[in-house]
Order: C-alpha cells, then sequence, then structure tokens
C-alpha cells in the first residue's frame, strides 16, 4: 500500500513530468495546426448538417425521432456530429498522442528524461496527463466552434444537450488517448503506434456499427458505447439497438451491454487494461 509521502512524492513526479511535456509540445506547430484543422472540419460538418435521407444510415447507430414534433435543428447537428467524430477523433487522437513514449524512445529524449529523479511510473502518468490535457483541450475548441456555428446557421442550439454530447465525446477522446498512449507505451518506433492505434480504431468505427455484429462484440468496438451515451442526448435521439431491443425478446446479456452504465465502463476498458499493462513493461524495459 502506497502512503500518504510516497502518494505526495508521485504526484509531485507526475506534474513535472506533465510540465516538461507540455514545454515540449509548445515548441513545434502539431497541436496548432490540428486544433486548426479539427475545428474547421467541424465548422464544415455542422454547416452541412442534414437528416438522412430515406433509407439512408451511414456509419452510425443513431436514429433521429421527431416524436410528433418538429425536427430540432440540435438534434440534427448532434446526430451529424456523433457519425462524424466516431472517424475524425481517431485520426486527431493518433496525430497528438502516437509519439508519445515511442517517439521520445527514438528520438532520445526519453533517456535523457530519466536521468531526472523521477519514476517510470510518473514517466507514463505524466505525459498521459498532459497528452489528455492537450486532447481534450482540442475537442472543447473545435466543439465550442461547432456550437457557435449552430447558433449562427440555425438561430438556436440547445445548450443542455450540446453540453451533454461535448461531454460525452471529451470522454471518447479521453479514451481513446489512452488507448493510443499505451500502445506508444508498448512499441519502440512511433510509426508502430500510429499503425497499431489507428488501424484497430477505424476498423472498430465500421465493425463498431455493423448490425450484423452481435451487441455484446460491438460493445467493446468503443464507437457503439460512445453512440449510445449520445442517443441520451436528446430527447429526438435514439440508438437502434436499443429499439430493436424493445421490438422483440432479448437475453439479458443482450439488454444489460446496451444500458448506458455498461456503455461507459466499455469506453474506459480498453484504455485502462493496456496502461496498466504499458506501465508493467516500460518499468521492465532498457533504455
Amino acid at each position: 500500500m502506497i502512503d500518504r509521502s510516497s502518494a505526495r512524492r508521485l504526484a509531485a513526479q507526475v506534474g513535472h513530468v506533465a510540465r516538461h511535456e507540455f514545454l515540449w509540445l509548445r515548441r513545434g506547430w502539431t497541436v496548432p495546426t490540428v486544433a486548426v484543422l479539427f475545428v474547421l472540419s467541424i465548422v464544415s460538418v455542422v454547416r452541412q448538417a442534414d437528416p438522412p435521407g430515406a433509407g439512408g444510415q451511414p456509419l452510425t447507430v443513431l436514429a433521429l425521432v421527431p416524436n410528433g414534433d418538429p425536427l430540432s435543428s440540435t438534434a440534427v447537428v448532434l446526430f451529424t456530429l456523433g457519425r462524424v467524430l466516431t472517424l475524425l477523433l481517431p485520426l486527431v487522437v493518433v496525430v497528438l498522442t502516437a509519439g508519445t513514449l515511442a517517439g521520445d524512445t527514438q528520438a532520445g529524449r526519453l533517456r535523457t528524461l530519466q536521468t531526472f529523479p523521477v519514476s517510470r511510473y510518473a514517466v507514463v502518468g505524466g505525459k498521459l496527463l498532459a497528452r489528455s490535457a492537450v486532447v481534450g483541450s482540442v475537442v472543447v475548441l473545435g466543439l465550442i466552434a461547432g456550437a457557435l456555428t449552430s447558433w449562427f446557421q440555425f438561430g438556436v442550439t440547445d445548450p443542455v444537450s450540446y453540453s451533454l454530447f461535448l461531454l460525452v465525446s471529451v470522454g471518447f477522446a479521453l479514451s481513446l488517448t489512452g488507448t493510443t498512449v499505451a500502445v506508444s507505451t508498448l512499441v519502440a518506433a512511433r510509426s508502430q503506434a500510429i499503425a497499431l492505434s489507428l488501424g484497430p480504431f477505424l476498423v472498430f468505427a465500421f465493425l463498431g456499427v455493423d448490425p450484423g455484429v452481435p451487441s455484446v462484440l460491438r460493445t467493446g468496438f468503443l464507437v457503439q458505447p460512445y453512440q449510445l451515451l449520445v442517443a441520451g442526448t436528446h430527447n429526438q435521439l435514439v440508438a437502434i439497438p436499443r429499439v430493436m431491443a424493445t421490438a422483440r425478446p432479448q437475453a439479458p446479456l443482450g439488454g444489460l451491454v446496451l444500458s448506458d452504465g455498461v456503455s461507459f465502463c466499455a469506453l474506459f476498458a480498453w484504455p485502462i487494461t493496456l496502461i496498466i499493462l504499458a506501465v508493467g513493461r516500460y518499468c521492465q524495459r532498457d533504455l
């Protein structure tokens, strides 16, 4: 068990590594470039937000249901963003975090960092903290720009629904960040981290909404849990698997995996598991 003084010392070391990481990120153009491109992408998506045509249901488990009322512009925007972000956020996260430790190993910065009085646990924790803060800030900035665009475009934006959507999307981005940082810790080269992170994320983006894949399996693909949580941000958004589950008898396990609680847990199961494995591997590695 870690005593209080050890916990304070570890927290101080994590903070030191995080500050070091922030200073290094400020020297490059990667973060501002990705932030600008992400903001422009979100603005473009919101400006072109439109309900899907008849029979059109692309890359999503979400559906718009007016419930007898006029279709809300906020619901349309959230539906569109919820679909697009399943592909856009993995790209943003991988660009910003794939080189977290793998890139430092290649450049020799990791060996220099370990000359400071910090533990290897603190190195992984500090870098994860810094990269999570950067990714979260970029996502928040982009979605705030999207909210403003929606307000100018349609004249109204439901602040409660949009705020809930922002929180869910930041959670999804942080889940992807933890996974990518863990992969970057497990491999030695940045190119390997990109391939082993982006490849599965893109596969998940398609398998996670494939109706031919059982819901229990789709729960592990990150996309379905994210979109199930998005469905709860507005009363005109519904999750298709939940509608199908109420329309026919469903096994208890199948119904359980569609709940918000399980979706939230599933969203962070991959990063937590991989980070634990990555820290153990990194502590045994010869730098």
